[in-house]
């Protein structure tokens, strides 16, 4: 069997957000494309961040001391998560994207990127060939592929 590298597991679905767009408008990309994730590029589809659906949600779950804070301990944390979910709308992908992504080359080993999905806890990995953004490896498809004893034609 030939050395498998990233390029051949890679999905060359670019879908991506900007660091100057909305989270608004990221989570309706995410939710629409039914993904954990995704690359943020600027205007020369350089990668220069990650965003995910925890990088979204982590800022608004009210801290314990913020719940023993409170004047009743039971039901205002919910309203406090609706109120931080809703003013986080109209702020930037870059205010709360990973700013140095996890990425791999298209020549990267499978082995490389089945470590480091595994020990970062990623689920998409962007695959970056001369700063640009060139693929994403989803990890169920990356097992999928696996699973099917890795044929290139998967």
């Amino acid at each position: 069997m030939n050395t498998i590298v990233a390029e051949d597991i890679m999905s060359r679905d670019l879908t991506a957000v900007m660091e100057d767009d909305r989270l608004l408008d990221a989570l309706h990309v995410l939710y629409s494309h039914s993904l954990s994730g995704l690359p943020v590029i600027d205007e020369n589809w350089e990668l220069v961040g990650y965003l995910s659906e925890s990088d979204i949600l982590k800022p608004t779950i009210p801290t314990y001391l913020e719940i023993l804070a409170q004047s009743s301990f039971f039901g205002e944390e919910e309203n406090l998560l609706f109120q931080r979910f809703g003013a986080m709308k109209d702020d930037l992908v870059k205010d709360i994207m990973h700013k140095d992504p996890v990425f791999v080359s298209p020549q990267t080993n499978i082995m490389t990127v089945a470590d480091l999905m595994l020990r970062k806890q990623i689920k998409r990995l962007p695959v970056v060939e001369s700063s640009k953004l060139v693929g994403v490896i989803d990890r169920g498809a990356f097992c999928e592929f696996l699973m099917e004893g890795g044929s290139k034609g998967a």
